[in-house]
């Protein structure tokens, strides 16, 4: 297993019992969660996972502004309309397993669909060019990765993406990449490296990174998370520093 570098130590810890300091603002009628210096040229875009906003991924937003001066925004896709995580199809029953399942791939193709994300990813692009911004760093959890890597194959605006417990990750996804990737699936994902091989043969090859969380399950860095048990706290503050150190080599002198 990938381990994390010693430069994961000296991030301060995530908090448990947190208050975000950002603010909501309108694209039209896509809300969106912004934090960070305002003339900042620097930024990032972030995609949460299907239970939208939360106060972890929050506060995952919270400390790229804070430890980077990056303008960090993660538009509200599903326009507050998320996915009750008591319909997750992890239950004991194979028949409520079942209907949960249903339940699930019908929010995805009425909410989460590339083409329905994609508009917003155009809007939340087009605010920060509009305020000077020329590129971007890009984060997806989960369904978000799948959108993160997808919008940044496209976008030469986007010069790295973090992707965090990733899902539904394909050959052709890494195909298609155009800038470099961190990759950090849980023990919950597939094994991603034959995957994540197929960027060696891009010229930003030496740029990518692969770090699997073997004792973390899906979800520990966003909504499923539980950043008041000590390991996951620790991983999740982990995960938010290697993703700091990815990006500081890509858009920190922007």
């Amino acid at each position: 297993m990938s381990v994390p570098t010693k430069a994961c130590c000296t991030l301060k810890p995530v908090e448990s019992d947190y208050e975000p300091v950002g603010e909501i603002i309108h694209l039209g009628d896509l809300p969106a969660y912004v934090v960070g210096p305002k003339d900042s040229k620097k930024s990032v875009i972030v995609l949460y996972d299907i239970f939208g906003f939360h106060v972890n991924t929050k506060q995952f937003c919270d400390v790229l502004a804070k430890e980077r001066d990056y303008r960090v925004i993660m538009p509200d896709f599903f326009r507050g309309d998320y996915f009750p995580e008591e319909n997750i199809p992890d239950k004991d029953s194979i028949f409520t397993n079942a209907i949960n399942f249903g339940k699930l791939i019908y929010y995805f193709l009425k909410h989460a669909t590339y083409g329905k994300t994609r508009p917003g990813l155009v809007r939340a692009q087009k605010w920060l060019q509009e305020q000077g911004v020329e590129s971007a760093g890009i984060v997806g959890f989960c369904w978000g990765a799948k959108m993160a890597i997808q919008y940044s194959g496209e976008e030469d605006f986007i010069v790295g993406s973090s992707l965090i417990h990733p899902s539904m990750l394909n050959q052709s996804d890494f195909a298609k990449a155009k800038a470099p990737i961190l990759l950090i699936p849980t023990k919950d994902e597939p094994d991603l490296l034959p995957l994540f091989k197929k960027l060696e043969s891009k010229p930003f090859a030496d740029k990518c990174k692969h770090i699997r969380y073997d004792d973390m399950h899906h979800g520990f860095c966003a909504a499923r998370g539980n950043w008041a048990d000590e390991e996951n706290k620790k991983r999740a503050t982990e995960a938010i520093q290697e993703t700091i150190n990815f990006f500081d080599g890509l858009i920190a002198n922007q």
